[in-house]
């Protein structure tokens, strides 16, 4: 077993041990193929709860690199495939790590807000998620996470269906073509959010 697989153990057994954990849509993510997944964000449990809910792929997450200058939790994060990104500038060497994490067969988290939005609100979709799919020619799979975040309270993982953007691929989209399609991404997690919070 890898570092990461065991990490991995250990996030599972957190979260079903410490609150009702269900995963809803699991057959959603595909085995191998080009894929982004995108999730709300609410809390530091999410990447926890998220990357306990894929079982058949490993992800490479994407994390703001203040985060990297805490060295042990640094370390770990390289370990668990997390690349560090100048949220507000990110550079030409990190977008083309992104990528080729994709091309090796990484599944690519993504946050589409690019930071915490706590509460029922969203907030506004940038334009990362977008280019990261149109250049890594990927599918979305849109995540749901709905969680009051309390010790033993209901914690629902939604993953829904692939979504396919081919029709882009061979376009040259402007930032704000690619704001547009990360809002219509961020739209439908924001529809799953509010169904299963029923």
């Amino acid at each position: 077993m890898n570092f990461y697989r065991f990490v991995i153990n250990i996030f599972k057994g957190f979260s079903k041990i410490f609150f009702k954990y269900e995963v809803i849509g699991a057959e959603n993510i595909p085995d191998r193929g080009n894929i982004v997944i995108a999730s709300n964000h609410k809390s530091n449990l999410d990447p926890i709860f998220l990357a306990a809910a894929i079982e058949n792929r490993e992800i490479a997450a994407i994390a703001k690199k203040e985060l990297f200058k805490v060295k042990p939790l640094g370390f770990i994060l390289k370990k668990l495939h997390v690349m560090p990104i100048n949220r507000e500038k990110p550079d030409v060497s990190t977008i083309k790590t992104i990528l080729r994490s994709v091309r090796d067969g990484y599944v690519l988290g993504i946050f589409p807000e690019g930071t915490r939005i706590k509460g029922d609100s969203f907030g506004k979709a940038k334009a990362g998620l977008s280019v990261f799919t149109i250049k890594s020619k990927s599918k979305v799979v849109p995540v749901s996470i709905i969680s009051k975040y309390k010790l033993f309270s209901k914690v629902i993982v939604y993953i829904g269906e692939p979504i396919s953007f081919e029709e882009h691929f061979k376009e040259k989209l402007s930032n704000g073509d690619h704001e547009r399609i990360s809002q219509e991404i961020l739209e439908v997690i924001k529809q799953n959010y509010f169904k299963y919070s029923k």
